[in-house]
């Protein structure tokens, strides 16, 4: 579960996988997601019988998402994937952004790492995410592994704080 804010209203989102594609649960109401293709800027889908394109970018103040004529800024309060925190990684915890397949794990349990260092690469709408350490410390555990699809919110790595 993740509490995002979409055009300054809060909205409790999950999204879960199924066989038919994905269930989007927004404020307690379930959407089923489903013919997912992934664009070079965003995703065509299908929702019920009604098909939408969202084209998803990026900035240094959270995501935009663009779809039925409006452009939505979307920020990440908090996230519960499994009690993750934030993505920020001020408490170690680094979150998959957006969901995806893990296609790189630069790291392991006990490494050293420092800020910026790449940590995973998570593909999703055929571009690569590079993860990176938020701050100097070690790995205390590695949550996710070559392969294996995330969600979002899912935490992919724990970093202990180095003392200085």
């Amino acid at each position: 579960m993740a509490t995002i804010t979409i055009d300054g209203v809060r909205r409790d989102v999950a999204v879960t996988r199924e066989p038919q594609g994905y269930v989007v649960t927004v404020d307690g109401r379930r959407h089923t997601v489903r013919d997912v293709s992934h664009m070079d800027d965003g995703l065509a889908f299908m929702v019920g019988h009604a098909s939408h394109v969202a084209l998803v970018s990026s900035g240094p103040h959270g995501v935009e998402l663009s779809m039925g004529g409006r452009t939505y800024s979307v920020s990440r309060e908090t996230v519960d994937a499994d009690r993750p925190a934030s993505a920020a990684g001020g408490d170690g915890r680094l979150e998959a952004p957006m969901p995806g397949s893990i296609i790189a794990v630069h790291v392991a349990e006990g490494d050293r790492v420092h800020t910026g260092q790449a940590l995973v690469v998570l593909e999703s709408m055929k571009m690569h995410n590079e993860i990176t350490a938020p701050h100097d410390g070690v790995v205390r555990k590695v949550n996710c592994r070559v392969g294996e699809q995330v969600g979002f919110g899912h935490v992919l790595v724990e970093i202990e704080l180095e003392a200085s």
